[in-house]
């Protein structure tokens, strides 16, 4: 078999969101396709949320080397604060050192084909890129989420001079593989426009998708609708992009209007973390006559929350910023296997894609009050006459995200790698 080397900050135990699952099931499926794999993480006590089950789903033959990795702004500043340029292309380039010689150590007592980094964090590329020019081996670089963001990321450094090394690291990268990977078809369009010298075969889009063995084993509950309207989101919410004040403000309109009343309606926020619990959160669902009805609750381990998701009627999806529009995140389509129907607070783009490609639910724009108060209504309406279960996904259509059917696209990436290497 032919040996990949993975480099990935975010590899269980880490659990911080659905992106990890991505990296690991690449990893238990490659051997299915003629390739295993090795893989370099930091050490778990880098990352604030671990999650034991996903690390038992790491097979034994994957080889695990994890390293020390030090943060700009936690162990090198003064003061808390710290000079934007040691912190590119991110805080955690000081877990470069550590990774390259790990890489260099493993590659001398099994040698490699191919390196394969993944990011967030960028700095997996530079690890990757070191790594690779060192043993003369093609270098496949995979974005879930974009290295360059238009417009930046809030909180992110803006300075001219770091953006302009930002972008010259970016090039570098790009421009020295042998194949750039991205999690949806929105953003491998992106690169191709910023990249047009490079060949337009370069870049691959391979979605995110969902394992089907993760359900396979699963005994979902049989859920059947009751008295109440059970909405439940999944994971981190936030000011930003994944606030769900608008859609209490929507719930509390069609309360006035005498479309559903406030007891009629149960929310689960389900590892919701601390904006879940601010001021402001709690404000709002007060203000809407929600108290009773929306219930904020921890991270639960990775089995747990799928059986959370199944015991719902309506699923509740929130990325609703400009530089998400081209972002697909795993958990929609885990959302979509659980065949409950979706309700997705979006702009128009990548996900609304996906949702008209499965008929697995609902979109509307969260800044657009009148489309999301007419779309909660027909979900209403549809939950009243008991059919709302019939919204869910095609599974026909949804097998296309099946994760080993995705992980056999990336081999065959893997494969070409490695063949226009040596022709």
């Amino acid at each position: 078999m032919r040996h990949a080397l993975f480099i990935a900050f975010h590899y269980p135990p880490e659990a911080s969101s659905s992106g990890v699952l991505r990296t690991l099931k690449f990893s238990r499926y490659l051997p299915l396709h003629g390739w295993r794999v090795s893989v370099i993480t930091p050490d778990a006590s880098t990352h604030p949320i671990v999650d034991a089950e996903l690390e038992r789903q790491i097979p034994p033959e994957v080889r695990i080397l994890r390293t020390k990795a030090l943060n700009t702004k936690r162990d090198l500043s003064l003061w808390g604060r710290y000079p934007a340029l040691l912190a590119l292309p991110d805080v955690w380039i000081g877990w470069l050192p550590f990774a390259v010689a790990a890489g260099r150590r493993l590659i001398a007592s099994d040698p490699i084909d191919l390196v394969y980094s993944t990011s967030p964090h960028a700095t997996a590329h530079l690890i990757a890129r070191r790594i690779a020019s060192s043993a003369r081996r093609p270098g496949v670089v995979d974005f879930r989420d974009p290295w360059i963001e238009e417009p930046p990321e809030p909180g992110a450094p803006t300075g001219r001079v770091f953006r302009s090394v930002d972008r010259w690291l970016e090039r570098r990268v790009v421009t020295q593989s042998a194949a750039v990977v991205t999690s949806t078809a929105h953003l491998r369009d992106a690169m191709r426009v910023r990249y047009p010298d490079e060949p337009a075969g370069k870049f691959h889009a391979i979605p995110n998708g969902y394992d089907e063995a993760d359900f396979a084993d699963l005994r979902l509950p049989l859920s059947s609708p009751g008295t109440r309207l059970r909405i439940v989101h999944a994971g981190s919410i936030n000011a930003q992009f994944r606030d769900p004040r608008p859609l209490f403000e929507a719930l509390a309109r069609l309360a006035r209007d005498g479309r559903i009343a406030a007891s009629e309606i149960e929310m689960r926020f389900v590892g919701a973390g601390a904006f879940g619990d601010e001021p402001a959160v709690r404000s709002a669902i007060a203000a809407a006559g929600l108290s009773a009805a929306v219930a904020v609750l921890p991270r639960v381990p990775y089995d747990e929350s799928l059986r959370q998701l199944s015991d719902s009627d309506l699923l509740l999806l929130l990325q609703a910023s400009d530089d998400t529009v081209g972002l697909v995140p795993a958990k929609l389509y885990e959302y979509l296997r659980t065949r409950k129907p979706v309700l997705a607070l979006v702009k128009e783009g990548a996900i609304t894609e996906v949702l008209a490609q499965t008929g697995g639910g609902w979109s509307a724009d969260p800044a657009d009050a009148q489309a999301l108060d007419s779309t909660l209504a027909d979900i209403v309406e549809r939950w009243r006459a008991k059919v709302l279960a019939a919204h869910s996904a095609d599974m026909t259509v949804l097998r296309r995200f099946d994760r080993r059917e995705l992980t056999g696209q990336l081999a065959s990436v893997f494969d070409a790698a490695c063949s226009t290497r040596t022709a």
